[in-house]
């Protein structure tokens, strides 16, 4: 999922202080949500399906991010509600990506068993209505109007001279620089156990963690010369690979609990463990060949740099 330009704010953040620029930033954050809502209402596929998935994991990651400065219950309240949405879109994207997955494995996989791959597709395929219909009852119940009058009044909440957890005079930029360090301090914590080839819980914590991470630069880009467009390419490339890994293993357990015995059920688990194997040979490459510490060493050192004050209008 692209960045939308308007998420580009015209404003020069980086001298701002927090109260201001979390104002702004969930702001941003609340119009990106609800202009994928209107687009996931208009056409339930899998583009749109997937990018208000995105835009509602940015929006938790930035009420997460902004927490110290609102008021607790009511964030984890409206995080809860905004989670309860990603995990209906998530149920009609798995039986999507299969439906991708197994419909072109015959031509990849001459090897593989039409009958098990006919079967398991007839399956997901009647699976896919059930889930769709399911979904399009949730969001039409979702109460969308009442959550976005409450995220309107969040993005107004920060208030300088109501002090919660930080000092709201903090400037943004040693903010940030500390609140993406905590993220890249998880995936680096987390990486030693993601590499060992079994542990697939590991792996999941870990594409979770770096989910958070490219998330919370995203948001922060704003601050940025380059938007952190380097560090955001790699980091995609980790979550890619890492999410790649999470579906063969969703897609291993379709087979298990969908194809018969005897039907091809056997084979179609051994493409996806080969196809598992080869692709945790190129995560474990790219852990050689692309660390993360130099990149967000520098990120953090950009962040805490001090800036000129912006235009007029931008506290100092």
């Amino acid at each position: 999922m692209s960045i939308p330009a308007d998420r580009t704010p015209t404003l020069q953040l980086h001298p701002a202080r927090l109260w201001f620029a979390a104002s702004h930033l969930l702001a941003v954050l609340h119009r990106e949500f609800f202009a994928h809502w209107r687009g996931a209402l208009r056409r339930l596929d899998l583009d749109e399906v997937h990018d208000l998935r995105v835009a509602s994991r940015r929006l938790r990651e930035g009420l997460a991010l902004f927490a110290p400065l609102l008021p607790g219950k009511k964030v984890a309240k409206m995080s809860r509600r905004v989670k309860r949405l990603t995990t209906l879109l998530g149920e009609l994207r798995n039986v999507d990506e299969a439906l991708r997955f197994f419909s072109g494995l015959d031509g990849e996989e001459p090897g593989a068993p039409p009958a098990g791959t006919r079967e398991l597709l007839q399956t997901l395929s009647k699976e896919r209505e059930t889930v769709r219909k399911e979904l399009v009852r949730a969001l039409a119940g979702f109460h969308v109007g009442k959550l976005k009058k409450e995220l309107a009044g969040l993005s107004a909440q920060p208030n300088p001279f109501r002090r919660r957890g930080v000092d709201p005079f903090t400037g943004i930029g040693l903010f940030a620089a500390g609140a993406l360090a905590e993220r890249a301090t998880l995936v680096e914590e987390l990486f030693p156990a993601a590499l060992h080839e079994e542990d697939t819980v590991a792996q999941h914590r870990l594409r979770i963690a770096f989910k958070k991470l490219r998330y919370r630069l995203e948001i922060l880009a704003p601050l940025l010369e380059d938007e952190g467009e380097q560090l955001r390419r790699v980091l995609k490339s980790y979550q890619d690979l890492l999410g790649q890994l999470h579906d063969l293993d969703v897609f291993a357990d379709m087979v298990e609990e969908r194809v018969a015995q005897g039907g091809g059920r056997e084979r179609l688990l051994h493409v996806l463990a080969a196809r598992r194997a080869g692709l945790f040979a190129v995560f474990a490459q790219t852990r050689r060949d692309q660390p993360l510490e130099p990149l967000t060493r520098r990120i953090s050192e950009e962040l805490r740099l001090p800036r000129r004050p912006g235009p007029a209008g931008i506290p100092p």
